[in-house]
């Protein structure tokens, strides 16, 4: 029988060595969107207690894209970070979580307005889901005729504002690619989920900018640096994740966005 001070010492060696292996191995293996089908979401683990979940929409050209959100262990249960994209996919999502984690989701947190984000409010709802989004969130899903989140997310109405769900710390950086994005930072896992706000390496245009406030993203995403230089797996709304290059990446590619 080991000693407990060895039981100890080979825990945070296993610790240290699957640490080291969900970051270096962050860029591969990521479900594309061919991967997704339509109506189904598929779990990614990124860290002992961190997953990414991927789902996919199917334009009117028929462009199929995919998105990312996040599930964060938060002791007995899981926060739920973004529903998947729909309401199909978001069951899909809930039924994955439960077969492969076993936890139940009992908080949500959306973070932004758009459908990418919050189109599978009513399902989480309707299973208990306490689903959190800010006033300003709250305000623009309602004007965009989507399932509103019931409960109100308060403390974020300033840029540099962050409170606290469980596990993990959720920012509002300012105006980026909405009004109203949030990032979401798991201080145990040093894993920063950066929504859409935050684009992945092959990205060359700054996408869809309809709602954006281009003069201040770069700023955004620089409060976000400043706050979480220690973060080390980047998660961005759509594609690949992959380390704080991803911040520098989406500042040049909204700057050249804006002068062009």
């Amino acid at each position: 029988m080991l000693r407990r001070s060895s039981l100890v010492l080979l825990t945070l060696a296993l610790t240290g060595c699957a640490s080291t292996f969900f970051h270096s191995g962050v860029s591969s293996g990521h479900p594309a969107a061919m991967d997704v089908p339509l109506g189904e979401a598929r779990l990614r683990q990124i860290h002992p207690h961190v997953w990414v979940h991927v789902s996919t929409w199917q334009f009117g050209d028929g462009t199929v894209f995919p998105a990312n959100g996040l599930i964060v262990r938060d002791g007995g249960s899981v926060i739920l970070i973004d529903s998947a994209w729909g309401e199909e996919a978001t069951a899909s999502l809930l039924t994955a979580v439960e077969a492969q984690i076993g936890l139940p989701v009992r908080t949500a947190v959306v973070t932004h307005f758009h459908d990418d984000r919050v189109s599978g409010v009513r399902v989480l709802e309707s299973r208990g889901v306490t689903v959190y989004g800010t006033p300003l969130t709250r305000e623009l899903v309602e004007a965009n005729k989507q399932a509103v989140p019931s409960t109100p997310l308060l403390g974020l109405s300033e840029s540099g504002n962050a409170v606290s769900v469980g596990s993990v710390e959720v920012f509002y950086p300012g105006a980026g690619h909405s009004s109203d994005n949030l990032v979401v930072y798991v201080p145990e896992a040093a894993v920063l989920f950066g929504g859409c706000a935050v684009h992945e390496a092959a990205r060359e245009t700054a996408g869809n900018v309809r709602d954006a406030d281009l003069r201040s993203w770069p700023f955004a995403i620089r409060r976000v640096q400043e706050r979480y230089p220690d973060a080390k797996i980047i998660v961005p709304g759509h594609g690949v994740p992959g380390g704080p290059e991803l911040l520098d990446h989406t500042i040049s590619v909204v700057e050249a966005h804006g002068d062009s």
